[in-house]
């Protein structure tokens, strides 16, 4: 196994970074996430990690290792930090995601005496313990805009019909102020979700949360009538490669007369002109599927050090087992009789 690794918050490694961008070149789901660029920076602010460039028997992958208490841990249950150069690139099964599964035992290594905990698509691996974590939408930039907005939901088609008859123009978000409008949406859009966020500074501050989008691997977009922002998007990207959906902000009226539907349908114009590859919708709920993709099950494999074998298995187990159980609970409510419980769930004895 040849391996090249880096601790992000110390210089970068000429040879690292090389094999790095070598490896991601090849991997159309890379994400900002794999950006040299976004990994000090998050060092810079207290978020270390390890990042290693991995080649097996001709299998190249990369992947990175944030330190979280006792724990490694490996992407998230939206997005994976473990990817592979030249998957097969198909618009079915798991959009080649699933090859990323050899990389446990190269993070396993990695982790050393900590608990690992790493994020895969579903039946990457068989016999490791693990339970579902999440999954998100993967929207492939191949077809052209007509395409991909005949794959919408009818509901969203309509939305951004009725956005563009409003007279709603998206465009870029590209300076402070088109920043601290984004801003102040996010807060009056979390308000009406009963969430207070902190005021904003007045001065622009290079540490200031609303400043996030002029970093070069981020990407805004704004929509309004007659200039003004009215509603926002923000995006994460690696060239060529993957954009991630990360925020969204509107007013009640431009939700209503379809902003944000119009917000994504020219997110994926733009990002395919830009040549990426796919969009990462970043989650599974009901408007995100409407925009269309492809589902992607994650789960949450358990690994590290052999003294963590008993709580790795207890864990998964009782993941797995907790939505039979509440099946279970609720038929025996219903009926008011006591079933057996659903095989998998007894103790054992």
């Amino acid at each position: 196994m040849n391996l090249e690794r880096w601790e992000t918050g110390t210089p970068i490694a000429p040879e690292f970074e090389r094999a790095w961008r070598e490896c991601l070149a090849t991997t159309p789901h890379a994400h900002f996430g794999f950006d040299p660029r976004h990994l000090d920076w998050q060092a810079r602010h207290g978020e270390r990690a390890l990042a290693a460039a991995i080649e097996v028997d001709g299998r190249r992958g990369a992947l990175i290792l944030r330190r979280v208490g006792s724990r490694m841990v490996c992407g998230w249950p939206w997005r994976l930090e473990a990817l592979v150069a030249n998957p097969t690139y198909v618009e079915g099964g798991s959009a080649g995601l699933e090859q990323s599964g050899w990389l446990l035992d190269p993070a396993q290594r990695l982790a050393g005496g900590s608990r690992l905990v790493m994020h895969l698509v579903s039946r990457s691996i068989v016999g490791a313990p693990h339970h579902a974590a999440g999954g998100t939408l993967l929207r492939s930039l191949s077809a052209d805009p007509d395409r991909m907005l005949a794959e919408m939901d009818v509901n969203k088609r309509r939305a951004v019909k009725r956005a563009l008859r409003e007279g709603f123009e998206v465009r870029e978000g590209t300076n402070h102020e088109d920043f601290r409008a984004f801003a102040k949406l996010q807060r009056e859009t979390e308000a009406r979700r009963g969430i207070r966020l902190p005021a904003l500074a007045e001065s622009p501050a290079p540490g200031e949360s609303w400043r996030e989008w002029e970093h070069p691997w981020m990407w805004l977009l704004v929509v309004g009538r007659g200039g003004a922002a009215e509603a926002g998007s923000g995006y994460g990207f690696y060239e060529g490669a993957t954009v991630d959906y990360r925020a969204n902000a509107s007013t009640l009226e431009a939700k209503k007369l379809g902003a944000n539907a119009l917000l994504a349908f020219e997110a994926l114009r733009r990002a395919r002109e830009r040549g990426f590859k796919w969009m990462n919708w970043g989650g599974l709920t009901e408007f995100k599927r409407e925009l269309g993709g492809l589902p992607i099950q994650i789960e949450r494999y358990l690994g590290g050090n052999p003294a963590w074998a008993p709580i790795n298995r207890a864990e998964a187990w009782l993941a797995n087992a907790r939505p039979r159980l509440a099946a279970w609970a609720k038929r025996m409510k219903r009926s008011g009789a006591t079933p057996k419980p659903p095989r998998g769930a007894r103790s054992e004895t």
